[in-house]
Formats: C-alpha cells, sequence, structure tokens
C-alpha cells in the first residue's frame, strides 16, 4: 500500500510540478464539507498567491488521489511534521492543490 502512494505521489508530483508553485508548512487547520470540499490551511502565510486568508488550499474528495492526500494529512497534522504540497496561485480565492509530499 505505501509503494502505491509513493508510485501515484511520484508520478503526480511529475505531472504536474511544471504548472505548480509550491510551499510547505505545517497542518494549521483541515476541514471537509458535506459537498466533498477540502480545506487546507497552513502555518506559513501564503498571501497574496492565494487570495482566502482563512482556508488558503482546497482540493474535492473526489480526486483521484485525495484519499491518500488526506491520510497524509492527517499523518503529518499528527506528528507535527513539515508537509510540502505544490498547487495553482489564486489570488482571488483558494488555491488548487497539485499534490503534496513530505521527507
Amino acid at each position: 500500500m505505501f509503494k502505491k502512494i509513493i508510485l501515484l505521489l511520484s508520478l503526480m508530483l511529475i505531472a504536474s510540478s511544471a504548472n505548480a508553485t509550491e510551499t510547505g508548512g505545517k497542518v494549521k487547520g483541515f476541514y471537509i464539507n458535506n459537498t466533498g470540499l477540502v480545506l487546507l490551511k497552513l502555518d506559513q502565510p501564503i498571501q497574496p498567491a492565494c487570495g482566502d486568508s482563512v482556508w488558503n488550499f482546497q482540493f474535492s474528495v473526489n480526486g483521484t488521489a485525495s484519499k491518500e492526500w488526506i491520510t497524509m494529512l492527517l499523518t503529518a497534522k499528527a506528528t507535527n511534521t513539515v508537509i510540502n504540497l505544490g498547487y495553482i496561485p489564486n489570488p482571488n480565492g483558494r488555491c488548487s492543490v497539485s499534490y503534496f509530499y513530505y521527507y
């Protein structure tokens, strides 16, 4: 299972790294609403790249890697580990997550 997650994340990193901006930090807030939208805030300020200062990042639980991403976020939060992510900047709202990774 872990090898599949690493392979999937590696492929996603390669595919999306060309058009994504990268940042990292500790998980400060994590929220999933009833429509399946996952909202995320890191402890590092990310403005003006992401215009929503309450919840900077978002992705849908219906995405291909969403379950693995949620597992990674919960693990990073529980262990107080810095997590890195690629995102598409949106100065007028939340930034869309392209990938996650941590060491």
